[in-house]
């Protein structure tokens, strides 16, 4: 078989060099990946720059949501439990943050049954 080395520093040096000869190859070969790629824009040599636009619009009017399915589901939901739609004062949508708020919450008492 041959002789074989028990010195651990020997074996660590080896070992690391192997490591990071491996781990220099692969950077060298994302750079000629990165410098060969086809799928990458190009740089155009056109020297005038764009003219900017004259005006930004003052705001972009945000797209109408149709709440008419969840108004249905909530109408089936209080139907389910036996109340009438007279007894409805309001349906409104409520910011998302109440629900990212009650996860985060949900994951600390989690947490705190797990230890």
């Amino acid at each position: 078989m041959g002789p074989v080395t028990t010195n651990p520093w020997l074996i660590a040096a080896i070992n690391m060099t192997i490591v990071f000869g491996v781990l220099a190859m692969l950077g060298f070969l994302m750079k000629v990946i990165y410098f060969v790629d086809p799928t990458r824009q190009k740089k155009t040599a056109n020297p005038v720059a764009a003219p900017a636009p004259a005006a930004a619009p003052a705001a972009v009017a945000a797209p109408v949501q149709d709440d008419s399915e969840v108004i249905a589901v909530i109408a089936a939901a209080v139907a389910a439990l036996g109340h009438s739609a007279e007894q409805i004062a309001c349906v409104r949508r409520l910011p998302e943050a109440s629900w990212t708020q009650n996860a985060h919450i949900e994951a600390i008492s989690v947490r705190k049954e797990c230890f």
